[in-house]
């Protein structure tokens, strides 16, 4: 039996604890969901922020998954929605991106990304139509950051008026904080409004070539160049370059191409850098020759069958006799002269003798000789200088088959080389087999003066194989040293190795091609010219290449 007498019990106590309880359930469910709200605003948040240093760290596959991922995200909406407009920017998508910027615009999206460090990042790269895309989009905002960088997109077009407009609009906090860089602009466009800018300077800083703003095109301050190549690049970001040539050099050069058409490229090693790059076409439009213009090389192929036959590891052709003719396959392949006993494949170079090197290719082998070949860059993609690119040789189709081994042994045909390219054989070899790509642009840098490239040489073996590099070093200093070399008339205090060759012919006129490096012991320079209808290597060749060395060794008479 229960007794009630000391228990009070009411209606209204049981409804005021149900109150009670459905309150603390009601706040707790409000912490829930509020805690739900706090927990996916922050990783909305967080996400936002990994994605965009995922774009500024050019990763952006995964930035791409990263947005995939978030696309079901209630909160960061809108700055999602611009992370994927920047998205399609940063992989170079600008009508896209443009389309995606718009309808944010004219949806009135609030975004809170750091807008700022995008701006900089696409500047500080030169990539300035991305710039100019994502500053449009700001503009409306009026941040000074949108301003500034719209001011720098307008100077890059060439537009001072518009760009000091944009500056004029700056907050002055933030010009006193960039006082340095509005400097700097204001500097640009007054060359700008002068009509006439240097953009290209030298190794040693002297002015190479200036753009010309009424006619907009660059127009060169030394001679035998053809600076054009940077013209697309001025136009879309201002850039100034610090090339690797020597202006004072290049205009020496040119002194000794007053009585000669032809040209001539002079590589700084080891890393080949083009210290002196000179073109004098007998035709207009060739301006840039030494770097693009292909013809037959003739006897400096010699060099690479040379290499070829010494590295099969058996010599049982010499000593051999040069009766001055050979017929092999159906073919004759004739010397100047019958040069009698040929001792060795070094004489065989240094007398330049078709009759040896016709039958070294046979014995070498097609195989290896188009192994050589395309180690050596024939048929190979062009030499690539950041946004420059330099074309390599190219080996006929068939140049190895039947009769045209011992064709193409000799330099009479199936191959063919620009000046440069024939500078880099001769590079290759001076360095054992060690090979640097050739390079012209050595830093660029934006209107501001901020570094946007600058040239950093990766070596390549092309073939570890130094002993046999060293024989055919040997044997090109052989063609000025042996008493009956193509080279001997050269002389002069400092040694050097080259290889001679003779193309064309009487009746249309010869072309002396010679490549070689120099000194000797030490190679300074690597080098290739050719003078379209200047006689024969070994005598008008040579005498130039006399000339040549004096101003490389004013000293060395």
């Amino acid at each position: 039996m229960l007794d009630y007498k000391d228990v009070t019990f009411s209606f209204q106590d049981r409804k005021a604890r149900g109150r009670r309880r459905r309150l603390r359930l009601f706040l707790l469910l409000a912490l829930v969901v509020a805690a739900f709200f706090v927990i996916s605003g922050w990783k909305a948040r967080a996400a936002v922020n990994e994605i965009q240093e995922l774009l500024l760290a050019d990763r952006l596959d995964v930035a791409g998954q990263r947005l995939q991922d978030a696309a079901s995200r209630l909160f960061q909406r809108e700055n999602f929605r611009e992370l994927q407009a920047l998205l399609e920017l940063f992989r170079g998508r600008l009508e896209p991106a443009a389309a995606r910027f718009d309808e944010l615009r004219r949806s009135g999206a609030s975004t809170s990304l750091r807008s700022g460090q995008i701006l900089t990042h696409f500047f500080d790269r030169g990539e300035t139509a991305k710039l100019k895309v994502y500053s449009d989009y700001l503009l409306p905002r009026g941040s000074d950051d949108a301003r500034w960088f719209h001011a720098l997109c307008l100077a890059s077009s060439l537009d001072p008026d518009g760009a000091d407009a944009a500056v004029a609009g700056l907050s002055p906090p933030f010009q006193k904080a960039n006082a340095k860089a509005l400097k700097l602009l204001a500097g640009f466009n007054r060359s700008l409004r002068g009509g006439r800018i240097n953009y290209i300077f030298d190794r040693n800083d002297e002015p190479l070539a200036y753009y010309d703003t009424k006619r907009r095109l660059t127009r060169p301050l030394v001679p035998g160049i053809d600076f054009s190549m940077f013209d697309a690049q001025f136009r879309e970001g201002a850039r100034h370059f610090r090339l690797t040539l020597d202006s004072g050099l290049q205009r020496k050069i040119e002194r000794l191409f007053q009585e000669h058409f032809g040209t001539l490229v002079l590589l700084d090693l080891p890393g080949n850098a083009i210290a002196a790059a000179y073109s004098k076409p007998r035709m207009p439009g060739g301006v840039a020759a030494a770097f693009s213009e292909r013809f037959q090389p003739g006897s400096v192929i010699k060099i690479v069958t040379l290499l070829a036959y010494l590295r099969r590891g058996s010599d049982r052709l010499f000593p051999m006799s040069c009766p001055g003719a050979v017929e092999l396959e159906g073919r004759t392949y004739r010397d100047l002269a019958a040069h009698g006993r040929v001792q060795d494949p070094s004489q065989a170079l240094a007398l330049s003798c078709n009759v040896a090197f016709a039958r070294m290719g046979q014995a070498a082998g097609a195989a290896a000789m188009a192994d050589l070949l395309q180690r050596f860059f024939f048929n190979a993609p062009a030499f690539k200088d950041g946004s420059v690119e330099f074309p390599a040789g190219r080996l006929a189709k068939g140049a190895l088959e039947g009769p045209g081994l011992a064709e193409l042994a000799v330099g009479q045909g199936g191959a063919s080389l620009t000046t440069l390219h024939a500078a880099v054989l001769a590079s290759i070899v001076s360095q054992s087999g060690q090979f640097f790509p050739p390079y012209l642009v050595d830093d660029a840098k934006n209107m501001l003066g901020l570094g946007l490239y600058h040239h950093e040489g990766r070596p390549q073996q092309v073939l570890a194989d130094d002993l046999n590099f060293l024989r055919v070093r040997k044997a090109m200093a052989a063609v000025v040293e042996d008493e009956n070399g193509t080279g001997r008339r050269i002389g002069g205090k400092v040694r050097l190795a080259i290889k001679t060759g003779t193309t064309g012919s009487s009746a249309s006129g010869l072309d002396a091609v010679i490549i070689g490096f120099v000194p000797f012991e030490k190679p300074r320079y690597a080098f290739a010219f050719r003078l379209a209808g200047g006689g024969r290597a070994d005598l008008d060749g040579a005498l130039f290449l006399a000339d040549l060395l004096q101003v490389l060794y004013p000293e060395a008479k």
